[in-house]
């Protein structure tokens, strides 16, 4: 059982490079050669359930030994071979998605959208009853198409009876090490704590789109409400589409990172027709080739969503090039996700927002309150996520699934969802989780840097050698090693929502 390791090790750096090409090119509207299922098909040797049995083999031979990096590899080797395990299982049903959304003739306005266009708009469109013919297009095609949805979820059933696991999340926790009922009641207490701050700003907010909008029970907000009133609107004069890219390269430059990384990343700002809307990394090569795409535009979130694959592409284009093949390429991706996270939350501080986007004392201190609220949506968003998530790969695709669904977003954003949304909006391998531990892990870094380095790190060049010095150990640590290590705590999700509270109460 040791030959399939030594195949998979042989071609893993190439069968990344191929993905993150195929995804970045993907993301910049340009041509790709190969789909997912054609690059999974042809990797039989990383796809294969015998390589996860010999990964696992290798586990406990490595724990007598002692051999602690080892062992570190050969977590991660799992963790990656169930996840493509999985994915090629998925493929068919993926590939055909994806043909399904291509095709798609949404009925907008008198005329027919793609679903992607018509969700690209929907955040961005003032007119609420436009709104919500947009959310109410996309739900419906959602629902419709439920049942080729649910199939793809159906691969997590297949991989947890292939690589014999008890369940899918049985099979998830023990590849990622993360104890799924612990996290789920740190989600729901993070939610009992941040309801009052959240549904107080969210009225607000609310105001500020519409003047007669409320949110749910009194009164009758919906999702689409929400998004639009994340983009913060009223803000877009303080953050114009032109200067986003150039504040931020100069606070690097300033700050003694490279922007390009003395060229290991290659940002792409070109507008092109068929270019996503949000930005995207992909590491096509670590640390030597990484690929940032971006598409301009104006607005408080779109500096974040900035910052935020800043964070990513710094991370990897750093990466030792002397680590072991798996701690270069394979991670806990809570970790990058954390380091994101840490450059998108320099929205709250408006002494980096008065510096670098040139805001006016009290625009800064709007903003960076706005951003706090931002930042604390989506944390509840994606913690009622988390329990439906474990619902849905326990019990499968179902209207029932997608009633609770709607209960639990309900809940959690004082909103409307449409229930036709309670399949997209799931992300493969349980990543929700992996969003949460970052959040929480976010919340050991910053007050580090601060402690170390005062409130200002963001421009102390001492504080981004010793940032530089993290993001350069790769993969070698997992998201509770490193809170340990920065703060002598485990990760405690209920701090995140917090310390976003304490800076909306400011």
């Amino acid at each position: 059982m040791n030959r399939p390791l030594p195949l998979l090790r042989a071609e893993l750096d190439d069968f990344l490079a191929a993905l993150a090409t195929r995804a970045w090119r993907a993301a910049a509207g340009l041509p790709v050669d190969m789909s997912p299922r054609q690059l999974l098909e042809d990797s039989p040797d990383i796809t294969a359930p015998e390589a996860f049995a010999a990964a696992t083999e290798a586990v406990p031979k490595a724990q007598a030994k002692g051999d602690t990096l080892g062992l570190r590899r050969l977590r991660l080797l799992r963790d990656f071979i169930a996840t493509q395990v999985e994915e090629s299982l998925a493929a068919p049903d993926a590939e055909a998605v994806g043909q399904l959304e291509a095709r798609s003739s949404l009925p907008v306005d008198d005329g027919a959208l793609p679903l992607g266009e018509v969700l690209a708009q929907l955040p961005h469109e003032p007119n609420r009853s436009r709104r919500t013919v947009l959310e109410n297009a996309a739900g419906g095609f959602l629902w419709d198409n439920r049942g080729r949805y649910g199939a793809r979820r159906d691969a997590s059933f297949q991989v947890a009876e292939a690589l014999r696991a008890p369940s899918y999340a049985a099979l998830r926790e023990d590849v990622s090490g993360i104890a799924l009922g612990p996290l789920a009641e740190a989600a729901a207490q993070t939610l009992r704590r941040t309801e009052d701050a959240y549904r107080d700003v969210l009225a607000y907010v609310l105001r500020k789109v519409e003047p007669t909008l409320k949110p749910l029970p009194s009164g009758h907000a919906r999702r689409h409400d929400v998004q639009a009133a994340l983009q913060a609107p009223w803000m877009h004069a303080f953050f114009r589409r032109e200067d986003g890219l150039p504040g931020v390269i100069r606070w690097l430059q300033e700050w003694g990172f490279h922007p390009s990384a003395e060229g290991r990343i290659r940002l792409d700002d070109e507008e092109r027709p068929g270019k996503a809307t949000r930005p995207l990394t992909a590491a096509v090569r670590v640390p030597g080739e990484v690929r940032l795409v971006l598409r301009r535009r104006a607005g408080l979130d779109a500096l974040g969503g900035l910052l935020h694959e800043y964070g990513h592409a710094l991370h990897h284009a750093h990466v030792s090039d002397t680590l072991p093949l798996e701690l270069r390429r394979l991670e806990d991706a809570s970790v990058t996700e954390a380091y994101a996270t840490l450059f998108e939350r320099l929205l709250l501080d408006e002494e980096w927002l008065k510096r670098y986007a040139r805001l006016p004392s009290e625009p800064a201190r709007d903003a960076a309150r706005m951003a706090a609220f931002q930042g604390l949506t989506v944390l509840r968003r994606h913690c009622a996520r988390l329990a439906h998530e474990l619902s849905l790969y326990a019990h499968g695709a179902s209207e029932e699934r997608a009633e609770e669904y709607v209960e639990r977003q309900r809940a959690a954003l004082f909103v409307e969802p449409h229930p036709g949304f309670f399949l997209f909006d799931v992300d493969p391998q349980l990543y929700v989780t992996r969003y949460l531990r970052a959040w929480a892990l976010e919340t050991r870094l910053t007050p580090r840097l601060t402690a170390r380095f005062n409130e200002d790190w963001w421009r102390n060049p001492a504080a981004r050698q010793w940032l530089q010095g993290l993001f350069a150990r790769g993969g070698t640590d997992d998201a509770e090693a490193l809170s340990q290590e920065l703060s002598g705590n485990s990760l405690a999700l209920p701090e995140a929502g917090d310390r976003l509270v304490a800076l909306l109460n400011r």
